[in-house]
């Protein structure tokens, strides 16, 4: 028979035991909650860090880049007609009828030379330099493109390139004033009024040292444009228009005085500029407008092929 004595300790033993029980599952319960509470900490220090992490990546791309607007463009290859306008002084008609057919034969000419191209990206890099070869008949023009200034058009350069809109078209025009020495290419039809049927926006150089004067063709004040500089052509005609810059770019021969209206693309390798001296040095044949330092160059320019060879494209 069990004693009261006996009684006590067994009640005892099974109180300690349900205490040290209780006591285990309260030591379990506090580490599964440290072990969750961690794993939540962790889980959430993580996806902040990739949140935040990507957001700077984000943000660092976007910088990189711009947003451009290349803009549909009309055929603007058409005869003109051959009665003189308006405002043609009666002593002038035999003279405008003479330039009327010279202009609408080489537009006839240049008709079916016509190309087009795709529009290039609407966004583009805005800095980072990109060497290119222009293969001529008159030799090679390496050059290098430079975003920075310009990147929307210096992109539609690369594109046009890419797309290998430039080759087997010439350098139609070349003027050789006292204050302006370039050389003009990149219309297929040879008439300066070819495009790819798209024109790229205005993106006007902002480093260029004043010329200390202003244009005498623009009335505007210039600015000096270096020898080498590469820039896109356009018809803007003293700020009456915009955007109106495509696929037709000038070579700058010789230091020349502008208005800073003309996107700035690249520059010319040293190499390069020794055919641009050849050509220069073999003067012009004049144009439709009669003007003795602008119209073909005598030394004919064929670019051959145009290709990218190097840089930043992305």
């Amino acid at each position: 028979m069990t004693t009261n004595e006996e009684r006590r300790e067994a009640a005892k033993r099974k109180l300690e035991e349900r205490l040290e029980r209780e006591r285990q599952e309260r030591k379990r319960r506090r580490i599964i909650i440290a072990s969750v509470s961690t794993v939540l900490v962790v889980a959430v220090v993580a996806t902040a860090t990739t949140l935040i992490v990507k957001k700077v990546l984000d943000d660092r791309e976007a910088a990189r880049w711009t947003s451009c607007e290349y803009q549909d463009q009309p055929d603007r290859l058409k005869p003109i007609p051959t009665d003189p306008p308006q405002g043609v002084p009666a002593e002038q008609h035999d003279e405008y009828r003479k330039y009327a057919a010279e202009m609408n034969k080489m537009i006839n000419e240049g008709i079916p030379k016509k190309r087009t191209a795709p529009k290039p990206g609407d966004r583009q890099l805005k800095s980072g330099d990109v060497s290119a070869v222009f293969d001529t008949s008159q030799g090679t023009i390496p050059m290098t493109l430079k975003r920075d200034g310009a990147p929307c058009n210096t992109g539609a350069v690369i594109s046009l390139i890419r797309d290998n809109y430039y080759n087997d078209t010439p350098c139609h025009r070349m003027t050789t004033s006292e204050a302006l020495k370039v050389l003009q290419c990149g219309d297929p039809t040879g008439t300066g009024a070819g495009g790819p049927g798209w024109s790229s926006p205005d993106e006007p150089p902002t480093d260029l040292k004043p010329a200390g004067g202003a244009n005498p063709m623009a009335g505007q004040q210039s600015v000096i444009y270096p020898r080498g500089t590469i820039a896109i052509a356009n018809s803007n005609q003293g700020g009456q228009s915009s955007n109106t810059g495509s696929s037709q770019f000038f070579l700058v021969m010789s230091d020349s005085q502008l208005p800073a209206d003309y996107s700035v693309v690249g520059k010319v390798d040293p190499e390069g500029l020794k055919v641009l001296d050849k050509v220069a040095a073999g003067g012009v044949t004049p144009g439709p407008s009669g003007e003795a330092s602008d119209g073909k160059p005598k030394i004919p320019v064929q670019i051959t092929t145009a290709k990218i060879t190097g840089g930043d494209l992305d």
